[in-house]
């Protein structure tokens, strides 16, 4: 039996990877979840979403991301949060209705349109 923690892992993965599927968005999940990248740069990650790898993390009570959310909804219009630790570099983090919208508008579900225009 797998332990919890790799099932909730495998959980979020999985739902990860149908929700852009039910876009029309490439994505796949990587097999072991990283744990064979050292086969293979093809492996490393948990998913790979149209090209990009993915990590994914998931906490029970968000132990960890809460200052994250808090951030994100200190402004209702905030579309993106920047983040820099010194000597490191910039991330960025949006909520998933925005990262819809960016996937929409750099043409990630272009062939769903096509798949669809026969119809």
């Amino acid at each position: 039996m797998v332990n919890r923690s790799k099932r909730i892992g495998y959980a979020l993965e999985a739902s990860v990877v149908n929700f852009w599927k039910s876009y029309g968005v490439p994505a796949k999940r990587i097999i072991g979840s990283g744990a064979f990248k050292n086969y293979s740069e093809e492996l490393a990650s948990d998913v790979n979403l149209n090209g990009y790898k993915v990590e994914c993390k998931r906490r029970k009570n968000g132990t960890g991301f809460q200052t994250l959310y808090k951030w994100l909804d200190q402004d209702e219009s905030s579309s993106l949060l920047v983040l820099q630790s010194e000597r490191k570099p910039r991330l960025y983090v949006m909520k998933e209705e925005q990262m819809v919208h960016f996937a929409r508008e750099m043409g990630w579900m272009d062939k769903l349109k096509e798949n669809t225009k026969g119809e």
